[in-house]
């Protein structure tokens, strides 16, 4: 069997730790070609840079830095021969992220943007996530599960559907759960301060995230939280284009002001 082309991308950044271990473990099964923000773009969701120039700069063989946004990097990489003539990827992974994204983070995560964008162009889209509350971060055992995996792991996005695998960090894992995505209270506020200046400031405050399960959950699906929480690794399909629900029939509008 011939060797898959996988683009890798990510959020923290072209140098970040779980890219680099992403890409090593990648690189022994598939044909790796790395396109990633020059630094960190956490929280981007699917921004798009439409009227800025993007700058490329070569940081090693088939690896790149983009000024962009995750989105940008995928889009560079599909839509252009960036790469090289005629290259056509098989997948697109997104990660590994220094940082879970867990139920409502999807909507937020670059990580789950970038996955996402792939899908949208019609190529599986995996985002990988890893958790970690202690500082001792170790992505190598999720690489190693993406590596020995890839084939299957390619297999669960569909051209709907892209695939988001959450773990906490650790050397080992003995067990995978294919998961309902959890609800995300994120207790934050914004501080509003008077400036000398006459202006006044906001700055994003964090609370303390509470995680609950989400009412669309079925009986005997667990949420990715728990899994997650649980030392298992957490893998949700999820579907890349907005999913829309039906107005009431009965529904009356008034169109006289």
């Amino acid at each position: 069997m011939s060797r898959k082309n996988i683009l890798i991308t990510n959020d923290d950044g072209v140098n970040g730790e779980g890219l680099l271990a992403l890409e090593k473990s990648l690189s022994a099964v598939a044909n790796v070609f790395v396109l990633a923000p020059d630094s960190n773009r956490s929280a981007v969701s699917s921004h798009l840079n439409m009227n800025a120039a993007l700058k490329f700069v070569e940081c090693g063989k088939n690896r790149l830095s983009c000024s962009g946004s995750p989105v940008d990097c995928v889009l560079a990489a599909l839509k252009s021969e960036l790469f090289e003539r005629g290259l056509k990827f098989d997948a697109v992974f997104s990660g590994i992220n220094k940082g879970a994204n867990l139920g409502t983070d999807v909507v937020y995560s670059g990580t789950c943007a970038a996955a996402r964008q792939a899908v949208l162009y019609k190529l599986p889209g995996i985002a990988v996530s890893l958790e970690c509350f202690d500082d001792s971060w170790k992505f190598s055992a999720l690489a190693e599960f993406c590596a020995k995996n890839l084939e299957k792991l390619i297999s669960l996005s569909t051209s709907e559907l892209f695939v988001s695998v959450n773990a906490y960090s650790s050397d080992k894992y003995n067990e995978v759960v294919y998961s309902a995505l959890s609800v995300r209270d994120y207790r934050d506020s914004v501080d509003i301060l008077e400036a000398p200046d006459g202006n006044r400031y906001g700055f994003f405050k964090g609370g303390n995230i509470q995680s609950s399960e989400s009412p669309r959950k079925l009986k005997n699906e667990a949420s990715d939280y728990a899994v997650v929480n649980d030392g298992k690794i957490s893998i949700s399909r999820i579907f890349a284009e907005p999913y829309y629900e039906h107005c009431p029939a009965d529904l009356e509008l008034s169109f006289s002001f």
